[in-house]
């Protein structure tokens, strides 16, 4: 039976109304789809929620109604019918609240959807507030823990079978596909998102595109994969493999010493992050512990990027450990530590975990093998 971590909605949207008086607004009209599925349980798309000092109302169309009944036993929801527009009816919801001041998601709604809103609400008056909600999502309750140790789970299996039956003759396309039907085969919804499998030089590229890149012809295979599991939450990971063994660089001393080296400064940055990680410690210091020491080591041009971002219903979301974070962790926060190292005309190493800060410190959710010596591949 799939766990239900939106049991405690009901208390989610409570939480969110005691900020209307706040924000000097009667409601808030939330737009995100993985805001809504927070506040609501429903996993679909394309519907508003309106969030009152009264009541709450769902707008959808019809291809969810029976959806929404079986996700979202008794909220209110106002079905589109096909002669209408969404936005009519979301009019329809704020009306029904009778609500004057409107919150609404700045960076979700669009200025086209906001410009017909305030034409078909012209009593209304509006506040473009952000990320109401995402601030709420950033401190998982401890059933969403268990929903994101479900996904790491799910993506470490589909990779350790991977690991254990890649062979010379593959393609990066090859791989990330077959990972993506093991994550499947182990439960998984889908991959969380478009998996990253580079070879050799592709691996200077954070976000390289799999392609038919044949996996023999290089000395290393990173792969940054995670799995999305049936109740919408995410796992994020990042591994690098030592496949000397099998390609065409096989016996170069001096092309292993340097993927040693490198990976050993990436996995030092990583510890030194994970252990500044406590309550109270600010994002941007957590970023700094692991950026400064890729730089002592020379090698700070070639970290270009955040050290992390949180994880949960959207594979990117707050908090977001980078230069500038005030962010103020607290136990419950769950997010990547992704230090990584990239050289044009070598390749790259990123070693990526996923955190859960605790009232003391910090948990590795993630168990697979962070050693190069346990990544050799055959």
């Amino acid at each position: 039976m799939t766990m239900n971590p939106h049991i405690h909605a009901n208390a989610r949207r409570d939480r969110l109304r005691a900020r209307l008086a706040q924000d000097g607004v009667d409601a808030y009209l939330i737009s995100g789809v993985a805001n809504v599925t927070y506040l609501t349980g429903f996993k679909g798309e394309a519907s508003h929620l309106v969030v009152s000092k009264n009541k709450d109302v769902l707008v959808s169309d019809a291809r969810f109604t029976e959806q929404i009944k079986n996700e979202c036993p008794g909220l209110e929801a106002i079905i589109r019918p096909a002669t209408k527009k969404t936005l009519d009816m979301v009019a329809e919801a704020i009306r029904s609240n009778k609500a004057l001041s409107i919150g609404f998601e700045c960076q979700v709604v669009t200025v086209s959807d906001f410009e017909s809103l305030k034409e078909i609400l012209p009593e209304c008056s509006w506040l473009a507030t952000r990320e109401r909600v995402e601030t709420q999502r950033m401190v998982k309750e401890p059933i969403e823990i268990e929903a994101i140790r479900a996904a790491i789970k799910m993506a470490q299996d589909a990779f350790t079978s991977l690991s254990k039956s890649l062979s010379s003759s593959q393609t990066e396309k090859n791989v990330a596909d077959e990972l993506e039907r093991l994550m499947r085969s182990m439960g998984a919804q889908c991959a969380a998102f478009p998996i990253i499998v580079a070879a050799g030089l592709n691996a200077a590229l954070p976000h390289a595109i799999p392609s038919q890149h044949c996996i023999g012809n290089e000395s290393l295979l990173l792969v940054d994969w995670g799995a999305s599991s049936p109740s919408g939450y995410k796992s994020d990971l990042t591994r690098v493999l030592d496949t000397h063994n099998f390609s065409k660089t096989k016996g170069q001393a001096e092309s292993k010493d340097k993927l040693r080296k490198i990976y050993s400064v990436v996995q030092m940055a990583q510890k030194a992050a994970f252990d500044s990680i406590k309550p109270g410690v600010k994002a941007l210091d957590v970023d700094r512990a692991a950026r400064q020491l890729i730089a002592e080591a020379g090698y700070g041009e070639y970290f270009g990027h955040g050290l992390g971002h949180g994880i949960g219903l959207q594979i990117h979301e707050a908090p977001w450990l980078r230069p500038g974070s005030e962010t103020v962790l607290e136990p419950g926060m769950v997010f990547t530590l992704e230090p990584g190292i990239y050289l044009p005309g070598w390749g790259g190493v990123r070693i990526e975990d996923n955190i859960l800060v605790t009232s003391s410190g910090a948990e590795y959710l993630t168990g697979i093998t962070r050693e190069l010596d346990d990544n050799i591949i055959a």
